[in-house]
């Protein structure tokens, strides 16, 4: 192989990788998995929460018909969170929290954060994206309950 057949292959492999890291960036950080039509609420133990950008991760610990086990959600950016009210220890592993969500569209546990409760009793809500009004009121706490838009 020539030295330019080889810098030529070389370039097309790199540009390859290029492309296809940036589609399953963008496919990682679309929120179309998720039904931001509908609202549903659930309480339990925060067992990991990572407030960063691009979007927050939570995990809780929740208990329901199946037993304890943990339930993922992701969230809105630092920025976000941080103009809603958040501040570094609002919410820490451990406490007992409620989280409101737009489900996801398949049907697994978990979802979209929309707002969430403190084990103050804080309340830090965002309106859903798209939303043309503002995100609707909790729902007394308990297990996860559809809640109205």
């Amino acid at each position: 192989m020539s030295k330019v057949s080889t810098t030529l292959a070389a370039t097309a492999i790199v540009i390859s990788l290029a492309i296809g890291g940036a589609y399953d960036a963008l496919a990682h950080h679309s929120a179309a998995m998720f039904d931001f039509t509908k609202s549903a609420e659930l309480e339990g133990v925060v067992k990991d929460i990572r407030v960063i950008n691009p979007h927050m991760s939570l995990v809780l610990v929740v208990t329901d018909a199946k037993g304890p086990h943990e339930v993922s959600f992701e969230g809105h950016s630092v920025n976000n969170f941080y103009r809603a009210g958040w501040r570094p220890g609002s919410v820490n592993v451990g406490d007992k929290i409620k989280v409101r969500f737009a489900p996801r569209k398949d049907g697994h546990d978990g979802g979209f954060v929309n707002a969430f409760t403190t084990a103050q009793g804080k309340e830090i809500g965002f309106r859903p994206p798209g939303a043309t009004t503002a995100a609707p009121a909790p729902a007394p706490a308990g297990e996860a309950k559809p809640a109205t838009n």
